[in-house]
């Protein structure tokens, strides 16, 4: 699942309120039809290849956007539309000649592009622009400005229905610290000096001092980890993975709730890590160890101590045109 973060979004309507007369089908290419109009923003919200999910911009300086959930690296798209018809542009024609420019002011992005798109279901064109990667433990600003003009135009001639004032903040969500971090992102631990419990359903718990913690990421998955999962085809394995793997300023102890007869590992790249000091908990009945950061570990239901191995087919032999094998003679 692709990272959610706290977004908000503002298309920022440019000054200037005059109407302005179009010449020819060459300056008919827009992204809004009156300057005062809210600016739609589409994007892929579930990382399922659709884009389909979409904030609105509200034109207002007063209250500049809406708040939605966005992810980081999120490529954001708004429709290009033929002024004369109001209608999507979906001609390859219209576009040609046309450039945009891009002048971020606060943080770096890519620069914006003019391309065909399926949004919503409907092929079209639209210009289209990816948000940097977040910050893990505070909101993360993108502004500047885009706009589209064609190559017949100054861009200083522009008007308001080819500009995007960009102004985002998008970021990790915060949340006040209450025992449960299921569906959790940033947490802030502010006016807690004292042991906590922290838990996930009812198969993990960390126990831990947060006298003085400043804010953690624990955005946390219990997501089949197929990779690991392929170098041990023979077990059945469950995981827990802490996605930022945080640190905390004090040692605390990890409750894993699993049988007595389940082994327990930390996942790595290189498969899976025996954890010092695991032990079975009787008053607990759990699997326990200590730790200050917290990371991903795989409870599996038989030991782990032989990877799969993939061997290589030998194609040593040939074929003959009547399609017979030959074997290799070694020679």
């Amino acid at each position: 699942m692709k990272k959610i973060l706290a977004l908000t979004l503002a298309a920022v309507m440019a000054a200037g309120m005059s109407t302005v007369a179009f010449a020819d089908k060459d300056d008919n290419l827009v992204v809004r039809m009156n300057p005062t109009e809210e600016v739609t923003f589409w994007y892929d919200g579930d990382d399922d290849g659709e884009i389909d999910e979409k904030v609105v911009g509200e034109d207002t300086l007063a209250n500049m956007a809406k708040n939605e959930r966005i992810s980081g690296e999120t490529t954001l798209y708004v429709q290009l539309k033929d002024y004369d018809t109001a209608k999507l542009v979906t001609d390859g024609d219209m576009v040609k000649g046309w450039r945009v420019y891009t002048n971020w002011d606060i943080n770096k992005a890519e620069k914006a592009k003019i391309d065909q798109y399926k949004i919503d279901g409907k092929y079209c064109y639209a210009v289209s622009f990816t948000l940097p990667t977040a910050d893990e433990i505070k909101g993360t600003d993108l502004a500047g400005e885009i706009i589209i003009y064609s190559g017949d135009h100054k861009r200083d001639e522009a008007n308001d229905w080819r500009k995007l004032d960009i102004g985002v903040t998008y970021g990790y969500s915060e949340t006040q610290f209450d025992d449960e971090i299921d569906d959790v992102e940033v947490v802030s631990f502010s006016g807690i000096d004292d042991v906590v419990n922290m838990t996930i359903s009812d198969i993990f718990e960390f126990e831990v001092d947060v006298t003085g913690q400043g804010k953690l990421n624990l955005k946390n998955n219990q997501d089949f980890n197929k990779e690991f999962a392929a170098m041990y085809d023979y077990a059945n394995i469950d995981f827990i993975t802490f996605e930022k793997e945080p640190t905390f300023n004090k040692i605390g102890r990890v409750y894993i709730y699993a049988p007595e007869d389940a082994f327990i590992y930390e996942v790595t790249a290189d498969g899976a890590k025996e954890i010092n000091g695991l032990e079975w908990d009787e008053d607990y009945e759990a699997w326990t160890f200590r730790t200050r950061t917290l990371g991903s570990y795989a409870i599996s239901d038989v030991e782990l101590d032989e990877k799969t191995v993939t061997e290589d087919k030998d194609d040593s032999s040939s074929t003959t045109d009547d399609g017979k094998v030959n074997p290799d003679t070694g020679r």
